[in-house]
């Protein structure tokens, strides 16, 4: 059980319920930061905007969401994430291999400079100028700008899910493509 009540959305502004009942189902995360109307509906926009507008490719993002769930270990993230970068073109042996991805042979070349980035920014905080140097020969300025923003924000989320331990909803997991229209 959460250490946090989830928000009572007959509370809720008319703006939050508004959001929450734009989704095919209630997320607890959402459910959780809803408690704060100054944050939650620019929260839910950064998140929706990440997802479904960024230009990095969601491959990419989703490689660099399973690694940072898997460094802040939160189960939650894992488990919500893993069928979107399924649905993104990332491999069961790439799922697989996230906790030791340094071993694995089943990435490429900028799929390891993104696990790079983001151990580096996840433990860190800073990346190293020689893996952003790197990444720019395959990446635009807007897709950095968009991987750093994601480890970031993925990242400030699994600390909202571990630190408040937010439970898994019953369809953990189960979340299509098509009703979080995740951009591939």
């Amino acid at each position: 059980m959460a250490l946090l009540p989830y928000v009572d959305e007959s509370k809720a502004s008319e703006k939050t319920r508004e959001i929450l009942g734009n989704t095919p189902r209630r997320m607890n995360v959402a459910r959780m930061i809803a408690h704060s109307d100054a944050v939650f509906q620019n929260f839910s926009r950064l998140g929706n905007a990440l997802l479904t507008r960024a230009k990095l490719n969601g491959k990419l993002r989703e490689i660099a969401i399973l690694r940072t769930a898997k460094l802040t270990g939160s189960v939650y993230e894992w488990t919500q994430h893993v069928p979107i970068a399924r649905a993104c073109g990332v491999g069961d042996e790439q799922i697989a291999a996230m906790e030791n991805w340094a071993e694995a042979k089943c990435f490429d070349e900028v799929e390891r400079l993104v696990l790079t980035l983001t151990d580096e920014v996840t433990r860190n905080v800073k990346g190293r100028k020689e893996t952003l140097a790197a990444l720019k020969k395959h990446l635009g300025t807007a897709e950095l700008v968009e991987l750093i923003l994601s480890i970031g924000f993925w990242g400030m989320v699994a600390r909202l899910l571990e630190t408040t331990e937010v439970d898994l909803e019953e369809f953990a997991g189960t979340i299509n493509m098509l009703e979080r229209g995740a951009r591939k």
